[in-house]
């Protein structure tokens, strides 16, 4: 996840009833527990953001609630929150609202921010990609749509019945080993084709 977000995440800690501080975490630290990472794109000035950030925000916790039910030392869903505010000040307001982590504002408006929209062909925002936790892939680049219809997350997290199908039926390691045979063959396709690896 380290090669998605950076080497640093951060998150808000209360120090008082009415101030909170900004906190660094390395990234693999605070992600290694996850089943699946959502990266949520959103902005303060952005009305359809604000509005879905309170569903997002309580389904956030209702999934990650069940999960700790299950005496599980996981999480079911962590959120990396890709921010498209446009000051800090906005940025800092925005994120008080929110209970998971931060890429940081820099790097949200910077080059690893516009990386992450690149690769998940984000084109508007709110945007909610999923991906699996612990090899990156990804699960669905419709959360957005996904939550308000299944607010219970009876589905969550929507993977496709083909893939769950392999992910119960064949091993991790290999599931992981063949991801990468399947990505090589595709550069090799670009290449001959005259194509930018992906």
């Amino acid at each position: 996840m380290a090669d998605l977000f950076g080497q640093e995440l951060h998150a808000l800690q209360l120090v008082s009833e009415t101030q909170a501080e900004l906190v660094a975490f390395g990234t693999t630290d605070v992600l290694q527990h996850a089943d699946v990472v959502g990266i949520y794109f959103s902005a303060d000035w952005c009305g359809p953001c604000r509005k879905f950030t309170p569903e997002l925000v309580s389904f956030y916790q209702k999934i990650n609630e069940k999960k700790k039910k299950k005496n599980s030392n996981t999480k079911a869903l962590e959120i990396v929150w890709i921010s498209r505010c446009k000051d800090w000040e906005s940025f800092g307001q925005y994120f008080a609202t929110m209970p998971w982590l931060a890429l940081p504002f820099e790097d949200s408006l910077g080059s690893v921010g516009e990386a992450l929209s690149n690769k998940y062909g984000v084109k508007s925002i709110p945007s909610l990609v999923l991906v699996d936790g612990k090899t990156g892939a990804v699960i669905t680049k419709d959360g957005r749509t996904k939550i308000p219809a299944d607010k219970a997350g009876v589905g969550f997290p929507w993977r496709s019945p083909v893939s769950n199908l392999a992910r119960n039926i064949v091993p991790g390691p290999i599931r992981r080993m063949l991801g990468g045979i399947k990505k090589k063959f595709i550069n090799i396709l670009r290449g001959i084709l005259g194509m930018r690896a992906i």
